[in-house]
C-alpha cells in the first residue's frame, strides 16, 4: 500500500507540475486566452450542477472522510481538479496548487485502501498518508507534508497510528517526484537571524499581528464573495459566465496584471526588494474572487506570494532583514491559516533552513489566533484540550 501511494501520488503531482509549467509559458504568451474566463466558468457552474458532481468535492471532504462525517469520496476527485486547475490557470484564474495535490493523493490513497478493503482505521490512516504525499511532492518538502497530513483533519491532534504511513508515503512520494521524474523545485536562499534581543521579539509578535491581519481579510473576503455569489438569482449558465467577466475586467487593471495565473515567477522577488505591497493587495483580491466565484485550485502558492510580498513591504517600518521577513510571511500566513503550527516549522527548516524554526513556530501561532477559528479547510475540528479562537 505504502509503496503504490508513494509511486503513484509522486507521479501525479509530477504530471501535474509539469503541466503547469507547459501552462505557464503558453499563458504568458497568449493573454488573449484571458477572454476564455467566460466560459470556463459557465462550464464549472454547468457542472456543478449535475448529480454527485466531484465539482462539489474538495480537501474539506477529506477532512470530513478522516474525521468519520462521511463516508465516501469519489474517485472522480483527483481527474477533475487535476483537469480543473489545468484548465483555471490557462486562462489566467489566480489559484495555487497545493489544494490539487493533496486533493489527487487523497483520492488515490483512498481509492486503493477500497480495492484492499482494508479496516475502516487503517482507510482513515492512508488517506491522511495520501494527503501527505501530495502536499510533500507538490513543494519537495516531505517533512512538512508528513505533519500536514497528520495536523490537517483536526487542529490539535496528532494520530501517532498514521505517523508512518505519513512518513513513508511523504518521502515516497518526495523521492519519486523528484528522482523518477526530475521534477525541480524551487530553491530559496537560506534566512539567518540577527541578534534575538527583547526588541526582535516585540518585532515578531507585530509581524505576526500583521500576517493574522492578512488572513483575516483574506478568508473573510473570500468568504463573503463564495456566499454572496452563491445566491445570486441568476441562471447557472450566466452565474459562470458573470464570473468569468468579474475576472476579465480586474484582470484588465495594471494593479492586478502580475496576479495572472499562479504567479510562481514571483516567489522570489521579496527575498530581494521590499517593493512589494501592490502585489500582495493585487492578488488577495484576486484570489479571493477567483475561488469564491468558482475556480479550481488551490490556495498555498497564492497565500506564499500574498503573505512573503505583505511581510516583505514591512522593511521600513520593521528593520528587520527583508530575507527574513519574506521567510516569515511566505511560511506563516499559510500555515496559520491552515492551522498547522507543526507544518510551519518543518516547511520553514526544509525551505530556508534551521536558524529561524522558534519564529515560523510562533508567528504561525498569532496567525492561527487572528485569523479566527475558521481558516482555509472550514471542517476541521478542535483538539478539546487547544484553546479556540474567540470568533469564527
Amino acid at each position: 500500500m505504502g509503496l503504490s501511494t508513494s509511486f503513484l501520488v509522486g507521479s501525479a503531482s509530477s504530471l501535474f507540475l509539469w503541466g503547469l509549467e507547459k501552462i505557464q509559458v503558453f499563458q504568458t504568451e497568449h493573454l488573449a486566452l484571458l477572454y476564455c474566463l467566460p466560459l470556463l466558468g459557465a462550464a464549472f457552474q454547468y457542472v456543478s450542477q449535475v448529480p454527485n458532481s466531484p465539482s462539489k468535492l474538495g480537501t474539506n471532504d477529506l477532512i470530513d472522510r478522516v474525521n468519520q462525517k462521511r463516508e465516501d469520496v469519489s474517485w472522480t476527485l483527483g481527474p477533475f481538479i487535476l483537469l480543473g486547475t489545468w484548465l483555471s490557470q490557462l486562462f489566467g484564474a489566480s489559484v495555487g496548487r497545493e489544494g490539487t495535490a493533496v486533493q489527487m493523493g487523497g483520492g488515490i490513497a483512498h481509492q486503493f485502501s477500497r480495492w484492499l478493503d482494508l479496516e475502516e482505521l487503517e482507510k482513515r490512516d492512508w488517506l491522511q498518508a495520501g494527503m501527505a504525499a501530495g502536499f510533500a511532492s507538490v513543494f519537495g518538502t516531505p517533512w512538512a507534508g508528513c505533519l500536514f497530513g497528520l495536523e490537517i483533519s483536526k487542529v490539535g491532534h496528532i494520530s501517532f497510528r498514521a505517523f508512518l504511513p505519513c512518513l513513508f508515503s511523504a518521502f515516497g512520494a518526495h523521492y519519486v517526484s523528484l528522482h523518477v521524474w526530475g521534477t525541480n523545485h524551487t530553491i530559496y536562499p537560506v534566512i539567518f537571524l540577527p541578534e534575538t534581543n527583547w526588541p526582535f521579539w516585540v518585532k515578531l509578535a507585530c509581524i505576526g499581528l500583521f500576517l493574522g491581519l492578512v488572513g483575516l481579510v483574506y478568508s473573510r473576503l473570500e468568504s463573503i464573495i463564495s456566499k454572496t455569489f452563491a445566491h445570486l438569482p441568476i441562471h447557472t449558465i450566466l452565474k459562470g459566465i458573470l464570473a468569468g467577466l468579474i475576472l476579465l475586467l480586474i484582470f484588465q487593471f495594471p494593479l492586478f496584471q502580475e496576479s495572472i495565473g499562479l504567479g510562481s515567477s514571483f516567489l522570489l522577488r521579496p527575498f530581494n526588494s521590499g517593493e512589494t505591497a501592490n502585489f500582495a493587495i493585487g492578488k488577495t483580491l484576486a484570489t479571493s474572487l477567483s475561488l469564491g466565484l468558482g475556480f479550481k485550485g488551490g490556495e498555498a502558492t497564492p497565500l506564499f506570494l500574498i503573505g512573503a510580498h505583505a511581510s516583505s513591504a514591512l522593511h521600513e517600518i520593521i528593520s528587520l532583514p527583508i530575507p527574513l521577513l519574506a521567510a516569515l510571511g511566505f511560511t506563516c500566513l499559510y500555515t496559520g491559516l491552515a492551522k498547522t503550527p507543526l507544518t510551519s516549522i518543518a516547511m520553514g527548516v526544509e525551505l530556508f533552513g534551521l536558524e529561524a524554526w522558534f519564529c515560523f513556530f510562533i508567528c504561525t501561532l498569532i496567525v492561527m489566533y487572528i485569523s479566527g477559528k475558521n481558516g482555509i479547510f472550514k471542517k476541521q475540528d478542535w483538539a478539546n484540550w487547544v484553546p479556540k479562537p474567540l470568533y469564527s
